[in-house]
């Protein structure tokens, strides 16, 4: 088809098929972890291709597809190759308004008056301010089918401008640019876009990718993942396909239309990659690890991402039974028992290794950590039983992970704060929760935002923060938290004198450290990166609460 040839105009104005422009990449092993690394296909070069152009231009853009499917990625990287760029993500929820991009402005950009008015622009000289809009598509409209936010950005992409009310004057933009992503608006929780405003934004679709770019992206991954393993090189590319067909096959079998979290995207074989990078770059002796070994590892990552999800008994015994056959049948000659004999647990409390172990050493282990734990925490002694010891496994699983929120579903006085509060404190984490009374405001919640980024951003302090749905109050707080979640900042929460404080204790931390950073951009990026690091998220919900399903579509 047409699609696959790009017409060369600089040369010989011949047609060149996108495949010859595919690079053959080989990555070292310490990279298969990396978020910035990314594997050229197809997709991604005709994608940075037409992106580039429109973004070179200084032109708004929508990126319009599956979640999972890359279009963060896609614009990241195309960025990257634009010099002079300030990338800003803001994460948008069913309750956004113009007050987060007012808010983003405050934080990048500065007003200067001149006789002709007074103009917003960023405060680097000469760069341009880039305001990514995630999941564009979920503000609700209101009585009259209007999106507030998505209004005010159409009115400052066509007049160039907006109207501040509180000064009576008009601002005018320089260097700044609106990029947009969301998901089909047929998807559960998405508002159609107007056509008013989409005249001025030309929608890109981003599709997963096909299944011949799955197995060139993480044939990649698993290739730089065996070379820690001299001896098993030639089994990357059955691993390869068989994670792919087990993707596949699961993508397939459940859909968002049985359950809103159901959504299996390239992200789940992303996340097993560098959860098992993350594991086999830790053992020890690797020259006696069995193949066996390698796929109970990959067995137990899969069974962690694809089946902990599932609602019905019977969909997770088709997962571990699906699976089973996926694995022997790439893997004919290893031993079942030793590679696939359930139940399959991992752990590092037994010895340094993250290893597999039986529930008997598992439990005796669990047993004794929680005796010392319910003397110092807690009054009220816990029972062990098979679920608890499978919940607390999930959890330490993911406080492991680089950027680990966990999402627990379950009825109240189940035990997922206590389970969140026994992992974090084996795993040597603060726990923060909010106190929430009736006088308790949107300000109040900011100060606790405040006080918990200060601590794990500047403090280095490794934090578990236990949200519950019963802490909502306001709408403000899931947006805060989602935009936290996704970028490990909120616009706006540190202003002026908050701001300057925050930007003291950073240089602080940071000449402690023996780091050299001259601009405030760079120490404040340092800050967001060690949020996201010590920072780990568990939000709590209850799906008896009738909130369950609008918040699990559109937040």
């Amino acid at each position: 088809p047409l699609l696959d040839y790009e017409v060369s105009l600089t040369k010989d104005a011949n047609f060149r098929l996108w495949s010859d422009l595919v690079p053959s990449l080989d990555i070292e092993t310490h990279k298969a972890a990396s978020p910035d690394v990314i594997i050229p296909t197809v997709d991604t070069i005709r994608h940075v291709e037409v992106l580039g152009a429109y973004l070179r231009e200084r032109k708004p853009l929508i990126l319009c597809g599956p979640p999972g499917s890359g279009k963060t990625m896609t614009l990241t990287s195309t960025l990257r190759e634009i010099p002079g760029c300030i990338l800003q993500e803001l994460n948008f929820s069913s309750a956004t308004t113009p007050e987060l991009i007012l808010k983003t402005f405050d934080h990048h950009c500065e007003y200067k008056k001149n006789p002709k008015g007074t103009i917003l622009r960023p405060t680097e000289v000469g760069k341009w301010l880039v305001v990514f809009c995630d999941e564009i598509n979920l503000p609700e409209a209101d009585e009259y089918g209007t999106q507030s936010v998505i209004t005010f950005m159409r009115q400052m992409i066509e007049h160039g401008g907006y109207w501040n009310p509180l000064q009576q004057e008009w601002i005018k933009l320089e260097r700044i640019q609106f990029v947009g992503a969301c998901n089909p608006p047929t998807d559960p929780g998405r508002v159609a876009l107007s056509h008013r405003f989409l005249r001025f934004a030309p929608l890109l679709y981003v599709d997963f990718p096909s299944v011949t770019a799955l197995h060139q992206i993480y044939g990649t991954f698993n290739r730089a993942l065996m070379k820690l393993f001299p001896d098993y090189r030639q089994y990357a590319d059955p691993l390869t396909h068989s994670m792919v067909e087990f993707y596949k096959t699961s993508q397939k079998r459940f859909t968002p239309e049985q359950h809103a979290h159901y959504i299996y995207s390239p992200r789940e074989l992303t996340r097993w990659i560098r959860a098992m990078h993350k594991v086999l770059s830790t053992w020890a002796n690797r020259n006696d690890v069995q193949l066996e070994e390698i796929i109970r590892l990959y067995a137990h990552e899969a069974l962690r991402l694809f089946q902990d999800r599932l609602v019905e008994v019977e969909e997770q015994e088709w997962t571990g039974k699906k699976l089973d056959e996926i694995t022997m049948k790439h893997f004919p000659n290893i031993d079942y028992e030793i590679a696939l004999g359930r139940p399959i647990f991992f752990y590092d409390w037994v010895t340094k290794d993250y290893r597999a172990v039986d529930r008997t050493t598992l439990r005796d282990q669990v047993q004794s950590k929680l005796r010392v734990f319910y003397e110092e925490e807690l009054d009220v002694p816990l029972v062990l039983f098979n679920e608890v010891l499978d919940h607390i496994l999930r959890i330490d699983r993911v406080f492991k992970q680089p950027q680990g929120h966990a999402l627990l579903i379950g009825v109240s006085g189940g035990g997922k704060t206590v389970l969140s509060r026994f992992v974090a404190w084996m795993n040597g984490l603060s726990i923060f929760t909010i106190k929430v009374n009736n006088r308790y405001s949107p300000e109040d919640f900011d100060e606790d935002l405040r006080t918990v980024m200060r601590r794990s951003g500047c403090l280095g302090e490794p934090i578990c923060f236990i949200f519950d749905e019963s802490n909502v109050l306001e709408s403000s707080f899931l947006e805060r938290m989602n935009t936290l979640l996704s970028g490990g900042e909120v616009p706006g929460l540190f202003e002026e004198d908050e701001y300057a404080s925050l930007m003291h204790q950073i240089r602080e931390n940071v000449s402690k450290k023996g780091l050299i950073m001259d601009s405030e951009n760079e120490l404040y990026r340092w800050f967001v990166n060690q949020v996201r690091e010590n920072l780990h998220v568990v939000f709590t919900m209850n799906p008896a609460s009738p909130d369950f399903h609008n918040r699990a579509a559109s937040s």
